[in-house]
């Protein structure tokens, strides 16, 4: 299954003004669009904030450096057969998740990612004629050995984006959740959590952010972050 990521969105926030409209008036669900320097600015304004930045909660004053996230900028590339090429790709066949991974957009055209370049802050999305070779380089060996014929696709173009992933513990790669108050130096309120974090969810936060995103909002709601698995917030004893 292939999942655009922008469409995606756009139709969970729809979902969330559905959900908002049904309440009779009781919820409302508003986008707003601004820029902060800094996520103090935000304390007056509402009873909490979540922060989920991804890569870019690092770049973010007041959590710079404080996150124990590993940054890996990863390439993706886009193929196309060209019309006079014998053959194309099974109508029915799958995307394919291996080594290098391809998500099928039709029979002559799909995407094949990714590569791991780690320690990188280059959140551009913008790939260099260079960087496109390089990746092509190291992801075609390992998509020939599923799908063979990739040899005769041709290069259409590449994107990237950096990956914001948790660290490697004794639980695994666990995302990172949890009250920052004292982190970015907020004001306590009768000992209330009024900043919060969201992140660190990996390349398979796809499959259970939905999941984590009920946990966070019960504890948000509830000001206690005692409601989240403490696997989920032990990344904090080594932060502050």
């Amino acid at each position: 299954m292939n999942v655009n990521p922008q469409r995606y969105l756009k139709a969970l926030f729809l979902a969330c003004q559905n959900s908002a409209r049904a309440s009779l008036g009781r919820k409302n669900v508003t986008l707003v669009k601004k820029s902060v320097d800094d996520v103090l600015q935000l304390e007056g304004d509402y009873d909490a904030v979540v922060i989920c930045l991804g890569s870019k909660i690092d770049f973010l004053p007041g959590l710079t450096g404080k996150l124990p996230l590993r940054t890996c900028r990863g390439v993706i590339t886009h193929l196309q057969l060209h019309e006079s090429a014998m053959g194309s790709y099974p109508e029915c066949g799958p995307s394919i998740l291996s080594d290098a991974w391809l998500a099928v957009q039709g029979p002559r055209n799909l995407h094949m990612g990714s590569t791991w370049e780690w320690q990188s802050r280059n959140y551009s999305s913008d790939v260099s004629a260079e960087e496109a070779s390089r990746a092509l380089a190291e992801l075609l060996p390992k998509a020939s050995a599923v799908y063979p014929e990739i040899d005769k696709w041709e290069f259409a173009g590449a994107r990237a984006g950096l990956r914001a992933m948790p660290p490697v513990t004794s639980h695994g790669s666990l995302p990172l959740l949890g009250c920052v108050n004292q982190l970015i130096g907020a004001a306590a309120s009768g000992g209330s959590c009024k900043f919060w974090v969201f992140g660190g969810l990996g390349s398979r936060g796809l499959l259970y952010h939905g999941w984590l995103g009920k946990l966070m909002a019960n504890a948000v709601l509830c000001c206690k972050e005692e409601l989240i698995p403490f696997e989920l917030t032990t990344w904090k004893k080594n932060s502050q």
